[in-house]
């Protein structure tokens, strides 16, 4: 198991879904911040993209 998880945190995808559950969480929790939550947690999403190679 631990393998397992090890390998899906080395994966773009992992981090990218993350950052977009968490984003996702954080606008209910500041709904006046909610246009920044959002565009901050897909300017990471991308970056992640960017920045972590393909397997």
């Amino acid at each position: 198991m631990k393998n397992y998880l090890l390998d899906r945190a080395r994966e773009a995808s992992t981090w990218r879904g993350l950052i977009l559950i968490a984003a996702s969480i954080g606008v209910p929790i500041a709904p006046q911040l909610a246009e920044a939550i959002v565009a901050a947690g897909l300017g990471l999403a991308g970056l992640v993209g960017v920045l972590v190679a393909d397997r």
